[in-house]
């Protein structure tokens, strides 16, 4: 059978804290997008993984250690044969890898009859990528801690077209996250995650409005790659609304009509500033969310 993994995109990304073990603490939102890689999945005896993109094919995969875990986890000897059809670039802050991890594991865990609870997955699966547990949480949300505490998003996602543009260069997380520790760690206080009121006023417009577009960032992703750089000022030329997801590379734009949105895309790839766009909206659900798996 064929599962959806559907890109995500941040609609706003604070830091308020950097642990001893070198993770950081997020204030951040997540929604999803309507394009997505695509993973055909099919009995087997054996745990194997195959990809479009050969060089992510085997062990190596994020599908396969997570699912190679979680069976151990739960002393099965069962497998699955699982091939992705990529169709996000990698390094771009969608969360390509972890959104394919989590429809692996949405699915395993009916196949193998282990029928884990959402919260058990999110706590198993959040050690392997912090972007995994807004992928299997299935709705668009409020995510603290490194991405695993997580709670419905409260409000109308933004309407109109969106533009996704990735300027051919992906971005280490672990570099980004250096840059701000480096740029932030010892001249700004960060703000404490059991400190909700002040996360609030650091990271919202408006008492329980996020401030969609702030992302903390962005700054340090712009000063690592001079693509990302110059994609969001040509991106601010044609759009009021425009930011980077994640710790990036690709970066976001809001449009009120798709032929707007449709028309920057071409102007951004005729100039070489991005190699890959994609026109279309945010989604509240996880394509997986509406259909029982297994059934």
């Amino acid at each position: 059978m064929k599962f959806s993994a559907p890109a995500k995109i941040n609609l706003h990304l604070k830091v308020t804290a950097t642990l001893p073990n070198g993770y950081h603490e997020l204030d951040t939102s997540f929604a999803y997008v309507d394009i997505a890689d695509e993973l055909i999945i099919s009995p087997a005896d054996k745990l194997s993984v195959t990809c479009s993109k050969p060089h992510l094919n085997g062990e190596r995969n994020l599908v396969y250690r997570v699912l190679d875990a979680f069976r151990k986890q739960h002393g099965l000897s069962s497998g699955l044969s699982i091939h992705i059809n990529k169709h996000l670039p990698d390094q771009a802050g969608l969360g390509g890898g972890s959104s394919d991890a989590a429809t692996a594991l949405m699915v395993a865990n009916s196949h193998w009859g282990v029928k884990c609870s959402k919260e058990k997955l999110i706590e198993f699966a959040a050690p392997f990528g912090a972007d995994i547990p807004c992928f299997l949480f299935e709705r668009a949300s409020l995510a603290r801690g490194i991405g695993e505490k997580l709670s419905d998003y409260p409000e109308t996602l933004p309407r109109g077209s969106l533009l996704l543009a990735y300027p051919g260069v992906g971005l280490s997380t672990q570099e980004v996250f250096n840059c701000y520790d480096q740029q932030a760690g010892a001249a700004v206080a960060l703000t404490h995650n059991d400190a909700v009121d002040t996360i609030l006023a650091r990271s919202e417009a408006a008492p329980g409005k996020p401030a969609i577009g702030d992302n903390d960032l962005e700054a340090c992703a712009s000063a690592l790659s001079t693509e990302v750089d110059e994609l969001l000022k040509q991106m601010r030329r044609v759009s009021d609304r425009v930011w980077m997801s994640g710790s990036g590379s690709t970066c976001v734009a809001l449009f009120e009509g798709r032929q707007e949105a449709e028309t920057a895309a071409s102007m951004l790839l005729d100039r070489e500033l991005a190699t890959w766009t994609h026109v279309g909206r945010l989604l509240k659900k996880h394509p997986l969310e509406s259909i029982q798996i297994g059934a």
